[in-house]
């Protein structure tokens, strides 16, 4: 069954009514439709209004309701700045592309949120830095950049750890930063400012009102010491050896035991020296902190390993022109007497367990540098760091699979610079070339393209790299990890945690109490099948050998097994370089940040794929897939060489999932806005060495070689999409149909004639061809005898919104999405062509469906921001239409929406120079966002608005229906061809099908040009030749009588 989500954001909008009656013509258009909930309107007739904790989750306080496990501890696990392009970039080099790490890709469950702030002026900020983030999780409340554990009037409120303290919990606080910082900042401090470090001296000195001889509650360091967790760790040493200038009683706000050690503030000693007299512990490096063996509130232990941050784990690397990078390795640099981020939460973790006592406790710990190193446009400071976040999450999971009652989350604030870019080309962002000690020496390439930089003689100059603000991924593991799974916004992570550990009923001055949602709307995902050995990579290097179908897969043939429920129905719905920025960016135009994809997000379970490729001559991983090689991966379940088309590396075809469906009897259809030759639909259908080996004939994109019928080849895609016979074929690509066939005669149910046009052929051998939308309507079955082809342009469909030139000038005017005239109402949508699928393969044997949203990616190559956020709507919209088919119908349908690889769309600072062009729109909300697209060759018009490249990020699947539990977690998309297989019963390995060129003579196909008859013009020469023979023969006998049986006879039986 689906379940009915109702997330709290989500409000009933004109256009989700709109739908239940939508056409196959265009009656609707992509437009900005809001549909956030009224609560997180920020800005209305009275003016501006502070949102409240719980004002903008996606599900309000009591949460979504995946389940109701209560946990006695909670660790919550945080890499700043870490999103997909840094989680990918660190697997690559650490573990190999097909590899797996031992914490952040072991968490059962995983989702996506959203990080926008809310500015001072009620304005949506779109890009948010650490603190307004940090605010989010720790008190469930969206504020401005720079401002800790306040709203946007400065209000404070209440913390997790004070609410744990105030509960009687033990509390700990662990960075790899100042732990004044903004991610610890927030979970020890209320203030205006993350900048306000210290009382006093010459840096981040509160100022004003906040000072506490003004009155207010004192600098960032001065609270750390009045929140008084059990333990503290991390750098910022010297801002504690600052004087304090009031003393007094501890200030803070909402903590109902204000345990100061028995001694109050003394003005004129430093804050480390107000901090040993209330009985902390302090220590300053790892063999300190190695002799601690109690920590609590008469004698919490302060760890301070550096005057600033801590050490980074590998020495900076800095980039520079693509051209003129060499591959290099990350070099581990002398951390000194500092502890690991891992040995720092060991220690922890051991301080805080106490078995006998009554109450659990709650950690959270960060591995800041990846944010750090991003600035800083270090790839390998950032690859350090990310290690040394899955090293804390393995802890942190050894400790609570042994203890059984821990809730683990792990998340990022936000996500940053670092994009996986193909190797070996240039590039207006700066280029680091890493080569994986793991993947054999492959090259990576990590691109820098959200700040302006030269080279000037030989130096690397540039700013401090921007933040972006695609969502992230959040995942977790143990009671009440499954609420962490779906769509959120972070603010939604303070309620999963709180509700888990039962903090809810309220705080008198503080949080409010609240009602948490009870029941289990989802199943567990804790009892998954053990994933492959992260050792155990797949590529098969040595000549003329590739790796085979699934070898390449993280659960391998039968999948995670977590749902065994079989479905009827499966439909595949495809984004083409939907990758989280852009439906972060999507989102935010058409919906509102608050607001909610009524499609996309709204599917019950959410995971993360890898798609990279291999390199054909090396057998080795290509970081950055090309469609064609991601197509054929959840098509056919194995790695392949961009470009290919259900081939393996080795060029061997595979069977495709609609080729294995269709054997078992069940309908198919294909439906794309892309020319259906194009590798998403290509691949669903057809086996190809080169993705545009596209026609038969011609000068446009004809197949060529072994791939030609007459050279013994399976033919060109179109053909192959004929003889496929897809009940249902949508798309565009129609010039392509008109194309000469060279080669006649009999491919299994199709008969072929030479020197008519594959669509002649196509309509010869009965399918239904439709080119409007008015067509389209008219067609009322489809089967295999009598097909629906539907060709409704001559190339790719037209976007629904007009393309939006970028600019170079961090655009200071907002540019305008308007509606494409090019979209007529002879042009279905992409939601109409999918309700329109679906009513004609309905049948009592099932069906399989996949369906593209192409041009999200050919938007983005062309650095059209109002092309992909017009082309991700129509993704959703089809999403839609898919649930309201499955509610009405009832039957029993996998639905699964991903992408097939990220792309270049970035979403960063407004009115900021970058090395790329920009685009500056007004959202939903009323708010300016700004997309940067930053990787082309240059950013002349010839490149930059047409060369834009795809990215190698992980990519966010989602899935609702039997078996879609069997796509969460941390997976490969080879993984997905295993979970729909197994999901409608079929062997995708022992099935039996075989591909080779199955062309027969058939007389009948003899009529036409001489170059496609079945013979050819050396078959019909040699006839020609016979026939003369013969004749002659026959004249001779006529003229010298002779018995000529001996001779004419054998002729006469060939």
């Amino acid at each position: 069954m689906r379940f009915q989500f109702q997330p709290v954001a989500a409000v009933v909008s004109v256009w989700a009514l709109a739908l239940a009656n939508l056409p196959t013509a265009a009656a609707t258009s992509a437009e900005q439709n809001f549909n956030g909930k009224e609560s997180c309107i920020t800005i209305d007739s009275q003016g501006v209004r502070a949102p409240q904790p719980g004002d903008c989750t996606q599900f309000g306080k009591g949460g979504q309701g995946n389940t109701d496990a209560q946990a006695r501890n909670v660790i919550f696990i945080l890499g700043d700045g870490m999103g997909h392009q840094e989680i990918t970039a660190a697997r690559n080099y650490l573990k190999g592309a097909n590899g797996r790490f031992e914490g952040l890709d072991e968490l059962t469950a995983s989702g996506a949120y959203t990080t926008f702030a809310v500015g001072e002026d009620g304005k949506r900020q779109y890009v948010t830095d650490s603190a307004a983030s940090a605010t989010g999780w720790s008190t469930g409340t969206k504020t401005y950049n720079g401002a800790l554990s306040v709203d946007i009037e400065g209000k404070p409120h209440e913390n997790l750890i004070e609410m744990a303290k105030n509960a009687g919990m033990r509390t700990g606080n662990v960075s790899t930063a100042e732990i004044q910082d903004a991610t610890p900042g927030a979970m020890h401090s209320h203030i205006s400012q993350r900048g306000y470090y210290a009382p006093s001296g010459d840096k981040k000195v509160v100022q004003g009102a906040e000072a506490r001889e003004n009155g207010g509650l004192g600098s960032i360091s001065e609270q750390i010491i009045d929140t008084r967790a059990d333990v503290t760790l991390g750098g910022g040493r010297k801002y504690f050896n600052a004087e304090v200038k009031e003393g007094g009683e501890n200030r803070n706000p909402f903590l109902t035991d204000k345990n100061d050690g028995g001694a109050d503030w003394e003005a004129g000693k430093s804050v480390r020296e107000n901090a040993e007299v209330k009985g902390y512990q302090i220590v300053d490096d790892k063999a300190g902190l190695e002799g601690i063996t109690k920590a609590d509130q008469e004698h919490p232990v302060l760890g301070l390993f550096n005057d600033g941050n801590m050490t980074r784990r590998y020495e900076r690397t800095v980039p520079g022109k693509a051209e003129d990078q060499q591959p290099q390795e990350c070099k581990l640099q002398d951390t000194g007497n500092e502890p690991t981020a891992a040995e720092m939460t060991k220690k922890a973790i051991k301080l805080l367990d106490d078995k006998n006592a009554e109450k659990g406790f709650f950690l959270q710990v960060e591995s800041a540098s990846i944010d750090k190193a991003d600035h800083a446009s270090d790839a390998c400071g950032m690859i350090g760091e990310t290690a040394q976040i899955d090293e804390v999450i393995k802890e942190a999971l050894d400790f609570a699979k042994e203890d059984g009652n821990t809730l683990v989350v792990v998340t990022a604030d936000h996500a940053h610079t670092a994009e996986i870019v193909p190797d070996g080309e240039e590039s207006v962002s700066a280029i680091t070339r890493l080569e994986s000690p793991k993947d054999g020496g492959a090259i990576m390439s990590v691109g820098f393209g959200t700040q302006p930089w030269t080279v000037e003689d030989g130096k690397f100059k540039t700013g401090s790299m921007q933040h972006t603000g695609a969502q992230v991924r959040i995942a977790g593991y143990g009671p009440g990890s499954e609420n962490v799974n779906g769509q959120l916004d972070q603010t939604d992570a303070f309620y999963v945690m709180a509700n888990a550990l039962r903090l809810n009923g309220g705080t008198e001055g503080g949080q409010d109490p609240w009602e948490i949602t009870m029941g289990s709307k989802v199943q567990s995902l804790a009892s998954r099948r053990q994933a492959k050995s992260g050792g155990e990579l797949c590529y098969l290097v040595s000549e003329g050998t590739a790796p085979k179908v699934g070898e390449c897969s993280q659960f391998g043939a039968k999948g995670q097994e977590l749902d065994e429920a079989k479905a009827k129905n499966v439909v595949l719905l495809i984004g083409d370089g939907t990758g989280d920025s852009e439906i972060t960016a999507a989102r935010n135009y058409l919906k509102g940040s608050a607001g909610r994809f009524e499609g996309l997000d709204n599917l019950n379970y959410t995971g993360y794929q890898t798609t990279w490729a291999l390199d054909k001559e090396t057998g080795l991983p290509n970081y950055v897939t090309d469609s064609a090689a991601s197509g054929t991966g959840w098509n056919s379940g194995v790695k392949t060489y961009n470009g290919a088309i259900g081939v393996d590396n080795a060029g061997q075809p595979v069977a495709t999932i609609g080729e294995l469906a269709k054997a078992k009897g069940m309908k198919i259809g294909n439906v794309s806005t892309a020319e259906i030759q194009d590798a998403t639909p290509a691949a669903f259908a057809a086996h190809a060495l080169n993705r545009s080996y596209y026609a038969p004939s011609g000068d446009a994109k004809p197949a060529k070689g072994d791939q030609l019928r007459e050279n013994g080849g399976l033919g060109s895609i179109s053909e192959q999409l004929v003889d496929l016979r897809a009940d249902v074929t949508l798309g565009g690509g129609r010039k392509y149909f008109d194309a000469e066939v060279v080669k006649g005669g009999k491919w299994d149910q199709t008969n072929w004639t030479a020197g008519k046009s594959v669509l002649e052929n196509a309509k010869d051998n009965n399918y239904q061809v439709v080119t409007t939308a008015a067509e389209l309507d008219g067609i009322t079955e489809a089967s295999a005898d009598k097909p629906v082809l539907g060709l409704f342009s001559e190339g790719n469909m037209p976007r629904v919104l007009n393309q939006t030139v970028p600019t170079t000038d961090g655009e200071k005017a907002t540019a305008t999405c308007e509606a494409n005239p090019e979209f007529t109402e002879e042009t279905p949508r992409l939601a109409a062509m999918t309700t329109k699928a679906l009513e004609l393969l309905q049948n009592d044997k099932g069906f399989l469906l996949q369906v593209e949203s192409a041009s999200p990616d050919k938007a983005d190559h062309q650095a059209d921001a109002c092309g992909l956020i017009g082309e991700v709507g129509q993704l959703d919209e089809a999403v839609q239409a898919v649930q309201k088919w499955v509610d009405e119908t009832k039957e029993e349908t996998l639905i699964v929406a991903t992408a097939d690889h990220a792309h270049t769309a970035q979403i960063t600072y407004n009115d900021a120079a970058t090395a790329g062009r920009t685009t500056k729109l007004t959202t939903a909300d009323g708010s300016e966002m700004t997309v940067n697209f930053a990787t082309s060759k240059t950013n002349d018009d010839k490149d930059a608005l047409r060369g834009q490249e795809h990215t190698g990020a992980q990519l966010r699947v989602a899935a609702s229906g039997p078996g879609a539990a069997n796509i969460t977690g941390q997976i490969d998309q080879t993984d997905l061809f295993f979970a729909v297989n197994n999901a409608l019963g079929i062997d995708p390995i022992n099935h039996g099908l075989t591909f080779e060129n199955r062309m027969q003579q058939d007389d009948s196909s003899a009529e036409g040009s001489s170059k496609g008859s079945l013979i050819g013009d050396l078959g019909l020469a040699v006839l020609l030749t016979l026939a003369g023979v013969l004749g002659l023969i026959s004249v001779i006998a006529l003229t010298f009588p002779f018995a000529v049986d001996s001779i004419l006879g054998p002729l006469a039986k060939l």
